[in-house]
């Protein structure tokens, strides 16, 4: 049975129910409207509180079916939905696969693209010798060789280097080195005696200028004296002539 047809037998099932309870609350009605018409005008209302509390609870009751029958209906369809659901994620999945095996260049069978999948191996780990066996010592050996090996290959280099900076011939390591100590010893005397040297040229140098300043200073005055002396005697000699 399809979905359809499960939903319109349900929606019938349900018409049929609400329509059954639709006329048992009106002949009910009826019913209590006849009892009633006899008696005095207190019994009439009576009755017909009656009657509305009666069919208040026959629609009540009409309704409980129905909610469950559309709890029911909505269950079913949100499982067919999440059903459909899975079914697409499936598909989606399987195309993924498939496009993977076609761009891998396998054939588009799953045993043939199973095959070209290669498990991930890790590298043989070098196994350690045990401490204090053979093996370790003479590991151990090899190790300090090795260092030894690079260490005297680090001061034969620098000795080479040395040996270009400073000015020497020899080619004894020990003569270079000594000839370095010397050269080294010997820059840095002069370098003190250069600076006590540039200490006192600048001292020298100071002074000198100082007293250039003064007598420059002393020169000023004596040139601005003679000029006003001989702005004097010019007024003198112009107050003659007039």
């Amino acid at each position: 049975m399809s979905k359809r047809e499960a939903d319109s037998i349900g929606h019938e099932s349900e018409k049929k129910l609400k329509t059954d309870k639709k006329d048992d609350i009106a002949i009910d009605s009826e019913l209590l409207g006849q009892q009633t018409s006899y008696g005095s005008p207190e019994g009439n209302q009576e009755s017909s509180e009656a009657s509305a509390a009666a069919a208040a609870a026959a629609a009540a009751v009409a309704a409980q079916p129905a909610s469950a029958a559309a709890a029911a209906a909505l269950t079913s369809q949100q499982h067919q939905q999440q059903q459909h659901h899975q079914q697409q994620q499936l598909q989606q999945q399987l195309a993924y696969q498939n496009a993977f095996r076609q761009s891998q260049g396998g054939s588009h069978s799953p045993s043939s693209g199973m095959s070209s999948i290669q498990p991930t191996t890790l590298p043989p780990s070098s196994s350690k010798p045990s401490h204090g066996s053979e093996e370790w010592h003479k590991q151990r050996r090899e190790n300090h060789k090795e260092v030894e090996r690079r260490r005297r290959e680090s001061i034969n280099l620098w000795i080479k280097e040395l040996a270009n900076l400073i000015p020497t011939t020899d080619t004894n390591k020990s003569q270079i080195l000594q000839r370095a100590v010397e050269y080294i010893k010997r820059l840095k005397e002069n370098e003190s005696n250069n600076i006590e040297k540039w200490t006192l040229e600048k001292l020298l140098t100071d002074q000198a200028v100082s007293e250039l300043s003064a007598s420059n200073e002393k020169l000023k005055a004596e040139l601005q004296k003679a000029y006003r002396e001989a702005e004097h005697w010019r007024r003198i000699a112009e107050d003659k002539e007039k």
